[in-house]
């Protein structure tokens, strides 16, 4: 877990213009990432290789890539103009749908062994293990930040 408390007392936009290149386009290279290996492993391994990863991060991808859409479209301009409490509503609908990113990480996790390949895993498939523990870290790293630091200050000006 990341210290995110430099962002406690930072200007809104500074969080916001933080969070796009370090959450948002790190994750999008993720699970662009994630799928190919995901896809090579499944293929390589059928049998052995957890045959909903590969569906399950898809769904993830799907789901996280419209959400960060809303949230540089919509919402942060919102925000980076002063909305305040006028925001309620767009952060309200990104919390709930911060629930269900939760609900899949925990999928994830279960899926794959909390990120732990088999002993004879090939190198891919151990890299695979290690993006995915490291994507669902950065995740959680980017939902406390939005959660407990941007909407809650957002809410509160």
């Amino acid at each position: 877990m990341t210290d995110l408390s430099i962002w406690q007392n930072a200007p809104l936009n500074n969080i916001t213009a933080h969070i796009v290149p370090r959450y948002h386009d790190t994750h999008r290279s993720q699970m662009a990432e994630m799928l190919e290996l995901g896809e090579k492993v499944a293929e390589v391994h059928a049998g052995s290789f957890p045959e909903d990863f590969v569906p399950l991060v898809q769904a993830i991808q799907n789901e996280l890539l419209s959400h960060m859409m809303k949230e540089e479209r919509i919402l942060f301009p919102m925000i980076d103009q002063g909305a305040g409490s006028g925001a309620t509503m767009p952060i309200r609908m990104m919390m709930h749908e911060h629930d269900d990113h939760q609900g899949a990480i925990a999928q994830l996790r279960s899926l794959t062994n909390d990120f732990t390949p088999p002993e004879n895993a090939c190198g891919s498939w151990q890299r695979l293990y290690a993006l995915a523990k490291e994507f669902t870290d950065d995740l959680a790293d980017h939902i406390e930040l939005e959660n407990n630091i941007l909407f809650t200050r957002t809410l509160n000006s």
